[in-house]
């Protein structure tokens, strides 16, 4: 097939998702206005120092004289209302919409223009894909017709997140980004009390974004010396190390759809503490595979966490149900190759 794919380059799961199609003999070509690594070879579009709601929709032109000369038999986009946006107005198709999350479970509901943009978006796509039934019925809600919303989680890589030999019983492990919507400081609060409790434990933030700094500081001040740290982003291999020697894995998320970072966690057999979302809840449950607490709330999030650390026995169920759940309907191998199938039949019937 070839696969013209409009996405964040600079974005992790855009990385995932492209070498994995590529690797089973597609021709896929990126586009994207952000910069990625050289390897992922982006083709760059025009990208002025402009508002979002600018910059995507002026580099449609320059798009659509990309695909005259690479004919895409399928047009992949990620986001829906700037790469989906660019791909509707392309003129392409079949055009196959990738909703992210936070793009209809926040931008479309507090920005009217943005919920306009994808409104536009959802109506024209041939299919959309949402990674969770609360993604799906988001785009429902919005216009997408129920006949081409499919909900289809990315999954993990089972080969690369497995169990570690050794199991840090405590070691807290947080893989979010450090953004404002990823609430790192519930975690460092709530981390701060068990710390001071709890001798054998420690919290390692992996990760990096636009509030390292204050996070870095606001952990000097609150969690003993010694005891935190600070790895920055990690390459795959790396984070599934780290994921297959933690305890717990720690997520406080103000919102999220099917959270990949929980199913790394999951195939991993780090122990989820993690918000009570709907997301989260279509895939562990407040004692069973994982402990919740409600979102904001440090002092929930502390007794989650001792309530983790102080029931091994339970801890070893619940990895064991994490890995079941896994394995299946977690898989990334399995979920991607239904994705590719249904473009090959997408692109089939749009040539009869």
């Amino acid at each position: 097939m070839r696969i013209a794919t409009l996405a964040n380059a600079s974005v992790v799961h855009t990385r995932r998702w492209v070498e994995h199609v590529r690797a089973r003999g597609h021709d896929v070509r990126l586009w994207s206005l952000e910069r990625g690594p050289a390897a992922l070879g982006a083709a760059p579009l025009p990208a002025p120092p402009l508002p979002g709601a600018l910059r995507y929709p002026l580099a449609v032109p320059a798009l659509r004289a990309a695909f005259a000369a690479f004919r895409p038999e399928i047009v992949d986009a990620h986001y829906v209302p700037n790469y989906g946006l660019m791909g509707a107005l392309s003129g392409a198709r079949p055009l196959v919409v990738s909703a992210w999350g936070s793009d209809l479970l926040i931008a479309a509901r507090q920005n009217p223009l943005q919920r306009a943009r994808a409104r536009f978006v959802l109506s024209r796509a041939d299919r959309v894909l949402a990674d969770s039934g609360n993604l799906a019925a988001a785009a429902r809600a919005l216009g997408a017709p129920e006949s081409r919303v499919l909900e289809i989680p990315w999954g993990v890589d089972p080969a690369r997140f497995q169990r570690g030999a050794e199991r840090e019983r405590g070691l807290l492990l947080s893989t979010r980004m450090h953004e404002a919507i990823y609430d790192l400081p519930t975690l460092i609060h709530a981390a701060a009390t068990v710390l001071a409790a709890r001798p054998e434990t420690r919290l390692v933030l992996a990760g990096d974004g636009s509030r390292r700094h204050d996070l870095e500081s606001l952990a000097a001040r609150v969690l003993p010396p010694g005891r935190f740290e600070f790895t920055g982003r990690l390459e795959p291999d790396a984070l599934a190390a780290w994921l297959g020697r933690a305890g717990i894995y720690l997520s406080a998320s103000r919102s999220d759809s099917t959270s990949v970072s929980l199913l790394e966690a999951m195939a991993a057999g780090a122990v989820p503490v993690v918000s009570d979302l709907e997301g989260n809840r279509e895939w562990v449950r407040d004692g069973d595979g994982a402990r919740l607490f409600p979102v904001g709330d440090s002092a929930r999030c502390r007794l989650a966490i001792e309530a983790a650390l102080a029931d091994p026995a339970w801890c070893d169920a619940a990895r064991a149900r994490n890995a079941a759940v896994i394995e299946a309907r977690g898989s990334w191998p399995r979920n991607l190759a239904r994705i590719e199938e249904l473009f090959q039949t997408l692109i089939r019937a749009g040539r009869t």
